[in-house]
């Protein structure tokens, strides 16, 4: 069975190497290795130019920076394989990772994407062998693990390998919701395809570094927010209602606690928190930061 793996690279010039041999070395064959460069302004295109030009064995496209979700989109349109998998261009995989995962959807031709484990990465030393905590493996051994999810108990996307039917299916990755996370609302929208099945152990190396983008939670914020508004939209979440209203309001919370910290705003920002307005007849600190945001300079908005 074809697997393609798409690693969208973003000025990671010391890490990308590396991520594109892990694949390479995979004893899994065959492979469809796709690189897309997004805009690296750090010298990472060369770098791979290079690897491309030493070793072969993937395709490789360079052009203007698009932003996550229209790369990984990009990489889903050229995959030809039957399964599908993202590496982030600063993380690796450790030996036999795609040969565990495929081994496991070939056994279980229900599941529409099995997740697994990791190793965390600092500074090149494993500092924990896992990633995931007692409560992430609980939803993903779980018969119904939708409602922990829309909890915001997610697998490690990253540690996942997915049947790319299943996903061309919900429309593959939402670039226009989001601009930063595929990790939020895809997990979610492929359990309603049918079973995610899970392999306990590691299949992904994570670094953690000062310019992860999952580090930045400044952008993860207003995602939730705009995650949350989505589900309560689809009427496929029509039983969760009640959780997502939660859920939705303690994020809007979050992100306008964020904004009162930090005095600065986007207009992205300012134009999710307008959802809170339903929420503020009863939660008096939603309204207060509402009411800031009404009667404060719209000079203050960064874009």
């Amino acid at each position: 069975m074809l697997v393609s793996i798409i690693i969208p690279s973003y000025n990671h010039r010391n890490y990308i190497a590396q991520a594109i041999e892990s694949v390479l070395n995979q004893s899994w064959s065959p492979i469809d290795l796709i690189v897309i460069d997004d805009g690296s302004t750090d010298g990472s295109p060369e770098v791979i130019e290079q690897l491309l030009h030493e070793r072969g064995g993937f395709r490789f496209v360079a052009r203007e920076n698009r932003g996550l979700l229209k790369t990984l989109n990009e990489g889903l349109a050229l995959a030809r394989g039957e399964f599908f998998c993202e590496l982030a261009s600063d993380d690796y995989f450790p030996p036999e990772s795609l040969g565990k995962r495929v081994r496991y959807l070939l056994e279980h031709r229900d599941c529409v994407a099995v997740f697994g484990d990791g190793f965390k990465i600092v500074n090149e030393a494993v500092v924990s062998p896992s990633l995931l905590e007692m409560k992430h493996r609980q939803m993903l051994l779980s018969s119904n693990p939708i409602p922990e999810m829309l909890k915001g108990n997610l697998p490690v996307f990253s540690t996942g390998l997915i049947r790319r039917d299943a996903l061309l299916q919900i429309g593959g990755f939402d670039d226009q919701t989001f601009r930063y996370y595929e990790d939020l609302d895809t997990p979610i929208l492929l359990a309603l395809q049918g079973p995610l099945g899970f392999v306990d152990t590691q299949v992904i190396c994570r670094r953690e570094h000062e310019t992860n983008v999952s580090r930045s939670t400044n952008h993860v914020r207003v995602e939730k927010v705009l995650c949350y508004q989505k589900f309560l939209s689809d009427p496929r979440f029509a039983e969760h209602r009640g959780l997502l209203r939660m859920r939705l309001r303690r994020s809007l919370l979050a992100l306008g606690r964020y904004l009162a910290n930090t005095g600065k705003r986007s207009k992205r920002e300012v134009a999710a928190m307008q959802l809170g307005w339903k929420f503020a007849w009863y939660d008096v600190g939603l309204l207060c930061h509402l009411l800031k945001i009404r009667f404060s300079r719209s000079g203050n908005c960064l874009d």
